[in-house]
């Protein structure tokens, strides 16, 4: 039996990093382009109709560094199941990206280098371990709630701890890592990635 194809979605701006990117995927078998957009409107619709396994986002679109983010928050929302890969040139989109619940955020340079980007996507995406587990929801204290979401919609420790009124990020950090260890998760976009697929957070609330 042939293995079954990872749908894979591009949003990118740029014509020859489309082109660059879409000659590394071709290379590998188990993986089928479902569509190449360059706008968040465009990429939104096509990715509701296609439900793609993996939407691959440049960080920075038309020199906007919040259009990507954005457009990362609402897939996550909607397709908790689909795997996010950032890429990115510029060291302030990163954490944007990470924030707003991508499972990976690389350096877009990569793909610069066809053999190393296709060892990273056979050894790193196409496991996608996640995809093929169930995962409860765990219980959150009220504290843990609010800190979820907030990390949810994108914002710092900073912020967080001038909403909840308090005078440094240290109780924010606290609860973060409490976050981690009730989620198992690696990093804040692998968090914000499991809050949607444990089912804890839903698009209507």
């Amino acid at each position: 039996m042939l293995p079954q194809r990872f749908r894979t979605f591009i949003l990118d701006d740029r014509y020859f990093d489309q082109e660059a990117i879409k000659s590394i995927l071709n290379k590998i078998p188990e993986i089928e382009i479902v569509g190449i957009k360059a706008t968040v409107s465009e990429s939104l619709e096509v990715c509701l109709q296609k439900k793609p396994d993996l939407i691959i986002v440049d960080g920075q679109l038309y020199g906007d560094n919040n259009l990507s983010p954005n457009f990362v928050k609402k897939i996550r929302k909607i397709l908790p199941n689909t795997y996010i890969l950032g890429m990115t040139r510029y060291a302030e989109c990163r954490e944007l990206l990470n924030r707003a619940g991508c499972n990976f955020v690389v350096d877009k340079n990569l793909i610069e280098n066809q053999e190393s980007a296709l060892k990273f996507i056979k050894e790193t995406i196409l496991p996608r371990p996640e995809k093929d587990i169930h995962i409860d929801p765990p219980r959150l204290t009220d504290s843990e709630d609010k800190v979820l979401r907030y990390i949810c919609d994108g914002l710092t420790e900073e912020q967080i701890a001038d909403i909840m009124g308090f005078s440094t990020r240290k109780p924010i950090r606290s609860i973060k890592d409490s976050l981690f260890n009730k989620f198992n998760a690696l990093n804040v976009g692998n968090l914000v990635h499991l809050a949607h697929l444990s089912g804890y957070l839903t698009p209507d609330n």
